[in-house]
């Protein structure tokens, strides 16, 4: 199953900056790699043999590419693990939340029966989404780790931090190794190429893949206000069209969150960030669509059917403008969908869907696949944990949908967490506010299309990603290791995105970008796709 990471070494340089600040210490001062990340080396580990989890049989069943659907949750859910995985001792965890800080443990029953479980207390330092990197740089600066570790995927040069900070797991995971975590094991072998570094495995990845795909989220329930069904425009101007005719800015109501240039790039067939063929690697930065892709965007942002703060607000605030009605259409991916329906679990009306992307003229444009990973979980090497510990805690959270544990860490404990609809667990306001702790991204399991109670949830999205399957673009870099990438990615991404902004906004011209584009490779473009082609050499065959 291929999938895509989304600039998965990326630099995080911004975050980096931040560490030195605070510490006045660079991140990863003793951390550099030695160079021995070779990728024919990583491309020799032997990644955990994939030993699906067969009890749970799906509704609407998927594919290597389409998520298993559930129309409900079943019945006497299994008990798949009988041992508690902790050691007794306390062990501590740093993440990220994507919602509000729940309350502390000593006021959270969720979170004081999951230490219960667990068989040890589970003691979690958590940030925001739109905190988390700077908080996480920080703390590895000052070499004060967890036991646990969610290492962002863009963090720079992870392959140096992890050979002098984590633990080296290839002989607990490596092949069949990994059947002693059977709920680890279920985790497709492809989403373990993110976790390798050095010619060894140092972590367990939280899977995305199909789950992140993003493409237009739109409020169903805003549209058929408007006697607007099922929306499918054939192409682009349709599309713009339609964002027009969702506009009211004396009501202060916009079409989009923000600019759609991404949809606008897939209608183009625009490269999902790395393209390869032959061999040969180019950025999507280069192609010959772009200034196309940027014209349009700029029409729709003077047309005034972007919400006028999209360029200055951060990612909660276009969540908050989708959940309270302001704008009708945000880009996102199903996990944003299920997030959206959590937010709203009091409004009956709240309704979402997801369009399917047009050709610009005509016919149907290339999505692009999701990021594999959400991060890379690895564990501290100075814990006073064993390996199997930790590992024990991590496949009890990837235990999947449709087992106790899975029901247990997703909705809490009945009555106060969630009460029973015949079998779906309907989360309590309790609940919604309690078990937001953070859990999923010590491990999860894939993601499985369900929303409790709205079977025509899981019926949509198990519909659009059947339509977009076979039309998926993937990211050609991902398992591909680039020192530069690593490094610079970020800042080089922070100048085309700045670059970007200033054309759509109509304060610099759309020819401004191929000025940008010299620049980018100068700056180090030209040097990643050097790397990125001798890592897809290094590794060809293997």
């Amino acid at each position: 199953m291929p999938v895509s990471r989304r600039s998965f070494l990326g630099g995080g340089l911004a975050a980096a900056a931040a560490a030195v600040a605070v510490t006045g210490t660079p991140l990863l001062a003793g951390c550099a790699s030695d160079k021995k990340n070779a990728a024919a080396a990583n491309a020799a580990v032997k990644l955990p043999t994939y030993t699906k989890y067969g009890e749970i049989k799906p509704d609407l069943p998927g594919t290597d590419v389409v998520l298993d659907g559930f129309l409900k949750y079943p019945a006497n859910p299994v008990k798949a693990i009988t041992e508690v995985p902790g050691d007794g001792k306390p062990i501590t965890f740093m993440t990220n939340i994507p919602g509000a800080i729940p309350p502390a443990a000593d006021q959270n029953q969720f979170w004081q029966e999951v230490n219960k479980r667990l068989g040890s207390e589970l003691q979690i330092s958590m940030a925001s989404n739109d905190e988390y990197k700077d908080k996480f740089a920080t703390r590895i600066a000052g070499g004060d780790l967890p036991d646990i570790l969610n290492i962002p995927t863009d963090t720079p040069q992870i392959p140096g931090l992890v050979k002098s900070k984590c633990m080296d797991l290839t002989e607990h995971l490596s092949g069949d190794a990994a059947k002693k975590y059977p709920f680890l094991a279920n985790i497709p072998s492809e989403y373990w190429k993110g976790c390798v570094f050095n010619g060894a495995i140092y972590g367990v990845p939280v899977p995305r893949g199909m789950s992140r795909t993003s493409l237009a989220l739109y409020r169903e329930d805003l549209l058929a206000a408007k006697g607007i069904k099922n929306p499918a425009p054939k192409n682009f101007q349709e599309f713009f069209d339609l964002a027009k005719e969702m506009t009211a800015p004396k009501q202060n109501k916009w079409a989009w969150t923000r600019v759609p240039i991404s949809t606008i790039r897939m209608m183009l067939g625009i490269p999902n960030v790395w393209k390869q063929d032959g061999g040969k690697f180019s950025s999507m930065h280069e192609h010959e669509a772009q200034q196309q892709a940027l014209e349009a965007a700029r029409k729709m942002v003077a047309a005034g059917v972007i919400n006028p703060d999209a360029f200055n607000d951060k990612a909660s605030a276009r969540k908050q403008w989708f959940n309270g009605g302001i704008a009708a259409f945000d880009y996102d991916s199903f996990v944003a969908w299920n997030q959206y329906y959590a937010d709203n679990t009091g409004d009956p009306t709240f309704g979402v869907n997801m369009m399917d992307v047009p050709g610009f003229d005509s016919g149907d444009g290339k999505p692009w696949m999701g990021s594999a990973l959400n991060n890379v979980t690895s564990f501290s090497k100075d814990s006073k944990h064993s390996a199997e510990t930790l590992l024990k805690v991590a496949n009890w959270m990837a235990a999947p949908f449709g087992t106790e544990e899975y029901l247990f860490r997703k909705y809490g404990v009945a009555g106060r967490h969630y009460t029973l609809q015949g079998t779906d667990p309907i989360p309590t306001k309790v609940g919604t506010v309690e078990t937001g702790i953070g859990l999923q991204y010590i491990s999860d399991s894939t993601l499985a299309l369900y929303w409790a109670g709205k079977p025509d949830v899981p019926q949509k999205q198990h519909a659009i990603q059947q339509k977009v399957a076979d039309r998926l673009v993937y990211d050609a870099s991902y398992g591909l290791y680039s020192d530069t990438l690593s490094k610079k990615q970020a800042q080089l991404n922070k100048t085309m995105l700045d670059l970007e902004n200033q054309i759509v906004q109509g304060k610099k011209p759309v020819s401004a970008w191929a000025a940008g584009v010299q620049d980018w490779k100068s700056a180090g473009g030209d040097k990643i796709r050097t790397e990125l082609e001798q890592a897809h050499a290094d590794t060809a065959g293997k």
